[in-house]
């Protein structure tokens, strides 16, 4: 979504902002929303009232008819929970304005590279200091991700590298080259140090107010400062250096490295490294928070100086998928799901939860809900007992629908099912608008670009969804977790086939280690491909 044409308006004397911006920065960097619409977003952040009231989309007009009282309720709980949002997201736009050099509403629109660069341009003609052009040339290096166990393990460690770009920058005085004035490093020292004494005024307030308000500015710098490595190689930044940017990622690299062999000369396992944190399973001793501090302080202290090692997380159990793809059981049995491997805001509703379930069953170790799970979906599909909120695929328009047409006409492009159903509903749709359809029929091996229908004429009294294709998407769905069970045991546990009884006796979790850590020396690890019973670990 950071890539979506909008119309920006402009009132005078006014800052406009949009929340859905402020919703979307935020999951940028988080990646855990499934959706920023308003009423998901309000659930998401705890803002939502138990008692809103809500009207379909497909109502709207019907509502406005009939009872406009309830309408005008459901718009005022939607102002309210727009209201709420941005007290809540907007504070480090607005602090951020206070330091770049445009307007609140254009600072919550700008990247993050362009904020750096506005505030650099700023200082370069205060001093009337002429202006480099950017350099060409790529970045050869990238930040350090790889998983060396799959399966389920635990319990798990998060040891994070706080800010680790901005304080290798800083320790080694990586900067642009042409940055002859030193602004660079100059900003970002001074921005770090401001944000580390705010963090500790927040840690002293004693009152929550003063709190909130120390967390938006503190928030406001970080978000500056984790954006100078991204600057570095920003091919049309003023002050690009392509050099810098490797030497930084080549730094983490080396940082990342030291601290997983150090967790390995002390007996852990590590599971994944993802950039500039590390996931690992602690020795046998150490077995509680305390000793788990305890240990991530050792390695801390190994580490150079002005590199900061914490403790970001500890949890009960960890799926580990891919590189950048897991789900995490906290200790409050929370469970986190990072990547879209596993599960993406692209998805239908119905796959989304089945995937969640799944990944809930597994991490229990409850093969025989896992399979229970499968069954229900599948007859629920089968039975047509699923809402078209459930079915639905939604997706956005980044082409204009009439240049769609135009390429597919010519044969330079294949046929899509959402640009289809744009152009059958006739609608003037506008790049950035988001198209919900599902697939009809009775054919499971349709062209889903042939047999799509927008869902708003989906008729609950004549369903006419393809139940083969939704069974088919199960089992693609399903085939996520192939690699968590023998092959014979994946079988039996995504299967309608209820001639024998299902029984879960026998079925293990698999774990199995791959990658650098099965090949370490000392390390008495199987090799790769090696299969695991989950206790192995």
């Amino acid at each position: 979504d950071a890539t979506l044409e909008f119309a920006a308006a402009d009132i005078a004397g006014r800052h406009v902002i949009d929340t859905l911006d402020l919703v979307r920065a935020y999951d940028s960097t988080k990646r855990t929303m499934e959706s920023h619409g308003l009423k998901y977003a309000a659930r998401y952040f705890g803002v939502s009232s138990p008692d809103r009231v809500m009207v379909d989309g497909d109502r709207i007009a019907q509502t406005w008819d009939e009872d406009p009282d309830t309408l005008v309720r459901y718009a005022l709980d939607d102002v309210r929970e727009t209201a709420r949002l941005s007290a809540l997201l907007s504070p480090p736009s607005f602090h951020l304005t206070k330091m770049v050099p445009c307007s609140y509403g254009t600072v919550t629109r700008l990247g993050s590279a362009l904020r750096i660069e506005h505030m650099l341009v700023r200082e370069y003609l205060r001093q009337k200091h002429s202006l480099p052009q950017p350099v060409p040339g790529t970045q050869t290096g990238g930040g350090y991700t790889d998983i060396f166990y799959s399966g389920v393990l635990g319990p798990i460690v998060h040891a994070d590298v706080e800010s680790l770009y901005p304080s290798l920058m800083i320790a080694r005085g990586i900067a642009p080259a042409s940055d002859t004035l030193g602004i660079f490093t100059t900003m970002l020292r001074g921005l770090t140090t401001e944000r580390l004494e705010l963090k500790q005024q927040m840690r002293d307030a004693g009152d929550d107010g003063e709190r909130a308000r120390l967390d938006a500015r503190q928030s406001s710098m970080k978000i500056l400062i984790n954006s100078f490595y991204g600057y570095l190689a920003y091919n049309r930044a003023l002050f690009n250096d392509y050099r810098a940017a490797d030497a930084v990622t080549g730094g983490g690299q080396e940082i990342l490295r030291q601290i997983m062999q150090t967790l390995r000369d002390r007996s852990c396992k590590v599971i994944e490294v993802d950039t500039d944190g590390v996931f690992f399973v602690p020795p046998p001793d150490v077995n509680d928070e305390g000793s788990e501090r305890a240990l991530v302080g050792v390695l801390a202290g190994t580490l150079p100086q002005g590199i900061s090692l914490v403790m970001d997380g500890r949890y009960r159990r960890m799926l580990s998928y891919r590189k950048k793809n897991y789900a995490l059981l906290g200790y409050d049995h929370r469970l986190l799901v990072r990547g879209s491997s596993l599960i993406s805001r692209s998805m239908e509703r119905f796959a989304r939860s089945y995937i969640r379930q799944c990944i809930e069953h597994i991490l229990d170790n409850d093969i025989d809900g896992l399979h229970r799970l499968y069954v229900g979906v599948a007859s629920a599909i089968a039975s047509r007992a699923l809402d078209i909120a459930d079915f639905a695929r939604s997706e956005v328009l980044h082409d204009p629908v009439e240049q769609y047409a135009q390429e597919v006409e010519r044969g330079d492009r294949n046929k899509s099912a959402v640009y289809e159903v744009a152009l059958a509903t006739g609608r003037r749709y506008r790049v950035g608008d988001r198209v919900a359809y599902y697939i009809a029929g009775s054919d499971p091996g349709v062209r889903i670009a042939d047999a799509c229908k927008a869902a708003e004429e989906w008729d609950p009294h004549f369903p006419d969804e393809n139940t083969g294709f939704y069974l088919r998407r199960l089992g693609e769905l399903s085939t996520r977790f192939e690699d968590f069970f023998r092959p014979a045991d994946f079988q039996r546990i995504f299967s309608n086939d209820d001639l024998f009884p299902f029984s879960a006796d026998g079925i293990i979790i698999q774990t199995r280690s791959t990658g650098e850590e099965a090949q370490a020396p000392d390390d008495p690890s199987p090799s790769p491909g090696i299969w695991l019973d989950d206790d192995a670990i």
